[in-house]
């Protein structure tokens, strides 16, 4: 509908026009004109109070809009316009958001009972999104069964002198002080409401999809914030990558330390099947397989998890028929393990500060290229700089000195172009 245009409903099956209010008709010529100017040179002081008197002016706005929000959602014209209620008619109509469409019709209808903060706000002493905060705060505790007195002046003190992003804690806690009952059975509901999904690509790449609570997500941040962190000033990866890694790696910790809890009368672990030919790197040998996965895994991946991990031989004959299974035995023995952990302390890349009960032992000569499995062999290395020692080209080397020395890849290596990131997609098909 243009602006000024006459438009027309029916109330009680009678025809009636419907005119906009003309003070609001009167707003966009105005806003016309301020946007006209735009492009004056402007200093930063006075760019700045432009901001300021722009804000206040956007969140009487706001509170205009909040005051006929609330008088609409108390009509029944979102029904007959055929939504289902007045939330969603304001996303689609009015186009914005779910959130701020709850926030204005919360605003409109607990501002009876918000008369200080609404003054206040019309004063310019709190904003809109601080006033938003209290509407919804006040509104949960009176409609819980169990909430007591909304103490409106002591909050209000709070929202003159904090920001929103700590006066969001404030309402927090004012709600817990007004209803404890009802907020643990919001965090209970919260809580039920946990879940995790797997979505397989047929890449063998996983897509993960969940929702966490607060606790939920506090724990799982604190494990993996400390794991996240730069390694050192080459590290260039991205905080979302890190992350990413930190995860992974935290959950392969607790696989080597036996910490899940036993499947099928022996402790979880990866489970790779490969060829002899596969380990040793040869040509035209096929992929590795790894349970859970729906693709096969690179042969330098293989070798690398085939570094430290329980290995059995399986014969297959002519016709791909098992012949004999030999015993599985581990890689490196505990004694070597434990001889390791007090020889190298952590992970021996240079600048590393990984322990060794977060690190792998790795063959500086794999055994499948008949290196041995002793002392002189081995060292200590991170997940991440595993990775970078299979995957990613690099070489682990004794110097004169018997230090460890990391080469970087050869010229000829291949590496993925700088700031790659595999495009994201809608998951195939999951692999049973």
């Amino acid at each position: 509908m243009a602006e000024g245009a006459c438009s027309w409903t029916w109330v009680d099956g009678e025809r009636i026009d419907v005119f906009p209010d003309p003070r609001i008709t009167e707003l966009f010529p105005a806003i016309e004109r301020l946007r006209s100017g735009r492009q004056e040179r402007r200093l930063g002081a006075e760019l700045a109070d432009d901001l300021v008197r722009l804000r206040r002016a956007c969140d009487l706005l706001e509170l205009e809009f909040a005051d006929r929000a609330a008088a609409f959602a108390a009509t029944d014209e979102y029904d007959q316009q055929g939504y289902l209620n007045p939330t969603h008619w304001m996303r689609y109509e009015c186009r914005m958001g779910y959130q701020a469409a709850l926030n204005a019709t919360a605003v409109g209808e607990q501002a009876p009972v918000l008369p200080q903060s609404t003054e206040a706000m019309r004063e310019g002493r709190i904003g809109f999104a601080h006033l938003a905060l209290m509407a919804s705060t006040a509104e949960s505790v009176r409609q819980s069964p169990t909430g007591g007195a909304f103490d409106e002046t002591r909050l209000l003190r709070q929202a003159e002198k904090h920001s929103v992003g700590r006066f969001r804690k404030d309402c927090a806690h004012a709600r817990h002080a007004a209803d404890a009952e009802g907020y643990l059975a919001v965090q209970v509901d919260l809580v039920e409401a946990r879940s995790l999904e797997f979505l397989p690509r047929s890449d063998g790449a996983l897509i993960l999809k969940g929702f966490l609570d607060a606790e939920g997500g506090a724990t799982l941040r604190t494990a993996l914030e400390p794991l996240a962190r730069r390694m050192d000033a080459a590290d260039d990866r991205e905080r979302e990558r890190r992350l990413a890694d930190a995860l992974v790696e935290l959950a392969g910790h607790n696989l080597d330390a036996g910490l899940i809890p036993q499947r099928a009368g022996q402790r979880p672990h990866l489970q790779v099947t490969a060829s002899v030919e596969t380990l040793q790197g040869a040509a035209g040998a096929p992929a590795g397989e790894l349970e859970f996965s729906a693709a096969p895994i690179a042969g330098a991946t293989v070798q690398r998890l085939a570094c430290d991990a329980g290995a059995a031989r399986v014969l297959l004959g002519p016709d791909s028929a098992v012949v004999d299974v030999g015993r599985a035995r581990r890689l490196p023995s505990a004694s070597t393990r434990r001889a390791l952990a007090a020889r190298d302390r952590g992970c021996v890349w240079p600048g590393c500060e990984r322990p060794a009960s977060w690190t792998s032992a790795h063959h500086l000569q794999h055994w499948a290229h008949g290196g041995n499995t002793d002392m002189a062999n081995l060292v200590l290395v991170c997940y991440r700089h595993h990775w970078k020692v299979h995957e990613g080209g690099w070489q682990l080397v004794r110097g004169e000195d018997q230090a460890v020395l990391a080469v970087p890849p050869s010229p000829g290596y291949v590496q993925p172009a700088p700031g790659y990131r595999p495009r994201a997609r809608e998951p195939d098909t999951p692999v049973a």
